[in-house]
Formats: C-alpha cells, sequence, structure tokens
C-alpha cells in the first residue's frame, strides 16, 4: 500500500506525517494544517516581550505544585514556596517541555546543557539546533549535570528521585515544576518558569502568543453540526484521557477526545471491543508502530467507522508527547488530518 504525505513545507525542520489510504477510502486528498507550520515553529521558537528591568534579587516564588499518582490516577495539589538567592545564569532543564520553553523566552546562552531526548528528534521540536550546540548528558548522569556548575536546575514530575537527591546533596539549587499537561496549566507553568529565571515579560509575551494562535486557528476550522471524534490508540492499546496533552488538542481545534469522553483521567489500556464501542471517527497512532496495519486489518475492528472509511493516520510521535508551547504545532496538524480542508 503505498504511502503519501499529508502536508508538505519545505522550511519545516520537523518530520513529516505519513499515512497509508485504503483502497476505495475516498481520502487520497492532501490536507493541510490550516496555519502555516513553519511560520507558526517560528513564532514559538522565539519570543521576547517589552524590555524589563532586572527584578530584586533575591525573590519568593509562591506557586501551586501539582502531583499525577499514577497508582489512584488522582492528583493531589499543594501550596509551595520558592526562594532564589539570584538570577540564574547557568540553567540546565531536565525535561523536553521545559527545555523547548526556555529556548523560546530565554537568552539561550544561559541554557548550559540538555538531556538525551532534547536532543532525539522523535522526542524534541528543537532537537536540531540542540545537537548542534550541545553538551548534551543522558537523563541519569547527575554527575555529569553537576560538573556542568549550574545555578539551577529544571525538574519535572518523571525526574528520578534519585537524580533530585543528588542534587540535592551536591547544592545544586532544582525547581520541581511538578506535572502539567493540559494548555491552561502549560500557560502557569511558562509564568512560573518566566518568574523563577526573571524573565516574566518574555514569558506573558508567549502566554499572549498562544492565545493569540489559538484564536486564529480556530477561526479557520469549519463549522460542524457535530464535533469529529478523535481517538489516539498509542502501543499497548493506551489511550489518553481528560488531563492528557491530547485532550487539550483536541479542545483547541473543537474535537472530541473519545477517552476523555468515556471517563478516562490520564492514561488507561483498552481492547478492541471497546474500540469498536467507542466507535470514534478518526483514529490517531504513532509512526514507526505498525498500528495503523494491525487495525485496518482486524476482524473485530472491521465495522469500526474509523477503519471503514480509511481514517486511520500516523502521526509522527514529537506531535504526540508535546509539552510546551509547540502544542500548537500539534493542534494545527490534527486539524489538517480531521477536517482535511486545504489551506
Amino acid at each position: 500500500m503505498l504511502r503519501f504525505l499529508i502536508f508538505t513545507s519545505v522550511f519545516l525542520a520537523c518530520s513529516l506525517l505519513a499515512a497509508k489510504p485504503s483502497p476505495g477510502a475516498g481520502n487520497d486528498r492532501k490536507p493541510l494544517p490550516p496555519l502555516d507550520m513553519a511560520k507558526l515553529k517560528n513564532e514559538l521558537s522565539f519570543v521576547r516581550g517589552k524590555a524589563q528591568a532586572d527584578g530584586p534579587w533575591p525573590r519568593e516564588i509562591r506557586y501551586n505544585f501539582k502531583v499525577y499518582d499514577f497508582k489512584t490516577d488522582t492528583f493531589r495539589q499543594e501550596a509551595k514556596t520558592f526562594v532564589i538567592k539570584k538570577k540564574p545564569l547557568r540553567i540546565i532543564p531536565h525535561a523536553v517541555g521545559v527545555a523547548e520553553i526556555l529556548w523560546a523566552i530565554c537568552p539561550r546562552e544561559r541554557l548550559v546543557a540538555f538531556n538525551e531526548f532534547t536532543a532525539d528528534q522523535d522526542s524534541s521540536f528543537i532537537a536540531d539546533q540542540v545537537l548542534k550546540r550541545g553538551p548534551i548528558f543522558k537523563s541519569k548522569e547527575t554527575e555529569l549535570v553537576i560538573g556542568y556548575r549550574p545555578d539551577l536546575v529544571f525538574t519535572v514530575f518523571y525526574s528520578g528521585s534519585d537524580f533530585k537527591e543528588k542534587l540535592k546533596q551536591a547544592k545544586i539549587p532544582s525547581f520541581d515544576l511538578g506535572y502539567f499537561g493540559s494548555i491552561d496549566s502549560l500557560k502557569e507553568q511558562i509564568l512560573l518558569i518566566g518568574g523563577i529565571i526573571g524573565e516574566e515579560s518574555n514569558a506573558q509575551a508567549m502566554v499572549k502568543l498562544i492565545d493569540t494562535k489559538i484564536s486564529a486557528l480556530r477561526k479557520k476550522l469549519p463549522r460542524r453540526n457535530r464535533p469529529v471524534r478523535v481517538l489516539y490508540y498509542d502501543e499497548g492499546g493506551y489511550v489518553p484521557g481528560i488531563s492528557s496533552n491530547f485532550n487539550s488538542i483536541c479542545n483547541i481545534i473543537g474535537a472530541v477526545n473519545v477517552g476523555a469522553e468515556q471517563g478516562i483521567k490520564s492514561w488507561s489500556q483498552i481492547d478492541y471491543e471497546t474500540l469498536l464501542k467507542w466507535n470514534p471517527d478518526v483514529i490517531i497512532v504513532p509512526d514507526r508502530s505498525k498500528l495503523k496495519e494491525l487495525l485496518m486489518s482486524n476482524r473485530v475492528l472491521s465495522h469500526a467507522r474509523a477503519v471503514k472509511g480509511g481514517s486511520v493516520y500516523y502521526v509522527p510521535g514529537v506531535y504526540l508527547r508535546v509539552a510546551s508551547q509547540y502544542m500548537l504545532l500539534s493542534a494545527d496538524l490534527l486539524a489538517g488530518i480531521i477536517y482535511r480542508q486545504p489551506r
């Protein structure tokens, strides 16, 4: 079965989306995202607000820390205070999403190292630049991180407890951003990061840009009698729910995330019978997974709406795992797929 390109853009330094049409499915037209992907990526990659005076140091940051408990599938939140003695000039992000945010709002000479996943094109939208710039460390190489002499390390909820403890023992200042997955929590984290590093104006400009681009994207979407129901089906049969970034991506473009519709909070595993019962209009699967072939050839799913209509699409993993302002790229791409409206 021949592959065809979902969209083309000679300036887009990201992975191209590949999809395989079914015979007679009627979906051989090449859809384009509503907004120019290359231009959107450039705008989200470098944001500067109004010039601001260097604020007072030390400073006390008060924030809400959110943690997800995978065992109980629940969230807990607590108020915290963080005191930073001086403006951090040697910063290391321990997660891809944080690195992508800092890349856009922080002077880049202040970023002294990146973890291996930020240099991986399957995980990061800035991988090409990071590979050229470096240095790069593996996520568990705490000693190497300490050797870079950072005055601040940003960690997240999945940064290992051993990594965090070694930073503490070495008296390396660190800030745990906790969990964030929705677009609203993402904007809160951008403002929080901006306050910690002394780049509040840039952070505010980024949040304003996100809101502006969401509005521009929505204006280009077609009106429908009912929203498109989309299921993201990952390897192992896992689907994302209410608190996932995929749910926010769907909300941005007026689509229904079927996992959230069915009451899933974070992630849950489903079988083919459940998938058929939920019967989504569109199924999204990660590329390089062989999942499209498996779903399209399965007898149980032969009567599923998305399978019958050939509406099962491969999407590069970087768009599905995004946890930064580049979520707008994912929303733009998904809109091009599910609405199939050429620009």
